[in-house]
């Protein structure tokens, strides 16, 4: 596979990687590393978090820093502190004798500032960072001689990055597509039917400019093939998984029960069902609340415009509810090893599968996933024990839920965890190897130092 004075060389772009903490970073990284250890020699782009790397340091054994500054963003900047003052939510109540804009004007303007916005943020807001990206690529790519490039989204525009290099250097291309495209504005915002056709001829150019496609979603692959039917034997299942070493679940509760939410209350992760079925609890006879814990860590004060510390202004789990702010990782690692329930909040999340879940399957703990049946993350853990998954369309499902693991965690002091067998199935190694056979099936490595032969085809 080469020698270490010249070896095969793969280009890899990503927005996020270490030394970013990010969530996108981690898949990236792990593969960078994976591909290192097998003697390739990787070329990463990347902003890296705004972080000082020096451009061709060898961040990490075998992986080579390729560093694009993020560049100035006036345009957006700008807009944003316009649309701050002439359209915040916090308006100061209008002087005595001042004259308001009729309602139909302000309602133009509401319009038109909606639709400024969706142009600037067409495809994503790092357009421009990308096309710095796809050239920093081409540079870095023609001076070690790549053999392959393999972008990794989002956002999305990096899709584009990946496929105007390759493009350039002649070489071919890998698309992996973390979460989906157009498939999550055709889902979130069905009634933008212009801007998704217009993000459908970007995807079907990207993606059949593409040798292979990665995604890390079954529905999302099954999409993208019946849509667009030539890509069918490119596209290839990698799911994420989990970097941590197994833990073990520990033999006693100690009588309590200990939930934990760490991550971020954005779009689909709504805590007030389980928050209702939590007061719901704390008011039925035989209830201890004192060996009840719920605490939720990082940007959690509020969802939907709804706060949480006003919603149990109040109310009876006030006394057994935490908020907690953003926290460095070895406090949230402290938090879990502390609890005996970890819950997943995943609603409205058809198409993907929390990062969370993957990390769950070896904290040693028992899981409280609330999603809806049909999708994609009930679909992953189906049938690994202890994962109890609840869909909250379900009348009286989570108090259920609830009842049910106060009963086992704080009257038997026992909880029930997820296998070493089971969670091995999802472990970032496994996804790793996956990644492997699709690229050895595009660029074979030969005896010869930094020489590849392609293959016509990819098997599905």
């Amino acid at each position: 596979m080469g020698d270490v004075l010249n070896p095969p060389t793969v280009l890899l772009i990503s927005y996020h990687f270490h030394p970013s903490n990010a969530i996108g970073g981690r898949r990236p990284t792990a593969l960078a590393r994976f591909l290192a250890s097998k003697g390739v020699r990787v070329l990463v782009v990347s902003a890296f978090a705004g972080a000082q790397v020096e451009a061709g340091s060898e961040l990490l054994p075998g992986v080579i820093a390729i560093p694009v500054k993020q560049p100035r963003r006036v345009l957006i900047d700008a807009a944003v502190l316009l649309k701050q003052s002439m359209f915040g939510e916090k308006r100061q109540a209008p002087s005595a004798g001042a004259v308001r804009a009729p309602s139909a004007l302000r309602r133009a303007l509401s319009r038109a500032r909606r639709l400024f916005f969706r142009c600037l943020y067409f495809i994503d807001d790092q357009k421009r960072w990308g096309w710095r990206a796809a050239r920093a690529a081409q540079r870095a790519g023609k001076r070690f001689q790549a053999r392959l490039v393999v972008a990794s989204a989002p956002p999305n525009t990096l899709l584009l990055s990946g496929a105007l290099a390759a493009r350039w250097l002649r070489v071919p291309y890998i698309a992996d597509m973390r979460d989906p495209w157009t498939d999550a504005i055709n889902y979130a915002h069905p009634e933008r039917r212009m801007e998704l056709r217009l993000l459908r001829l970007l995807e079907a150019w990207t993606l059949r400019s593409a040798t292979a496609i990665t995604s890390t979603g079954a529905t999302v692959t099954k999409l993208l093939a019946a849509r667009y039917p030539d890509t069918r034997e490119k596209l290839h299942l990698v799911r994420n998984g989990f970097d941590e070493e197994i833990q073990q679940a520990p033999a006693s509760t100690g009588g309590r029960l200990v939930m934990l939410f760490a991550g971020d209350l954005y779009f689909g992760r709504d805590p007030f069902p389980l928050l209702e079925a939590l007061e719901h609890l704390l008011h039925q006879p035989g209830i201890d609340p004192s060996r009840i814990s719920l605490t939720f860590m990082g940007s959690v004060e509020e969802y939907g415009g709804r706060s949480l510390r006003e919603w149990l202004r109040g109310k009876r789990a006030a006394a057994v509810v935490q908020i907690r702010p953003n926290v460095p990782q070895w406090e949230v690692t402290e938090a879990v090893a502390g609890s005996t329930l970890l819950l997943n909040i995943a609603q409205q999340q058809h198409l993907s599968v929390p990062a969370k879940t993957y990390e769950h399957l070896a904290s040693g703990r028992e899981i409280l996933l609330i999603c809806e049946h049909d999708c994609e993350t009930a679909q992953v853990v189906a049938g690994i024990s202890g994962i109890n998954q609840v869909d909250p369309r379900t009348p009286g499902a989570l108090k259920d839920a609830l009842l049910e693991l106060y009963r086992r965690h704080v009257l038997e002091g026992r909880l029930r965890a997820p296998s070493k067998e089971e969670a091995l199935r999802f472990s970032r190694s496994v996804a790793n190897e996956r990644f492997w056979a699709v690229l050895s099936a595009v660029v074979q490595f030969d005896e010869l130092p930094g020489r590849a032969t392609l293959v016509p085809r990819v098997d599905p």
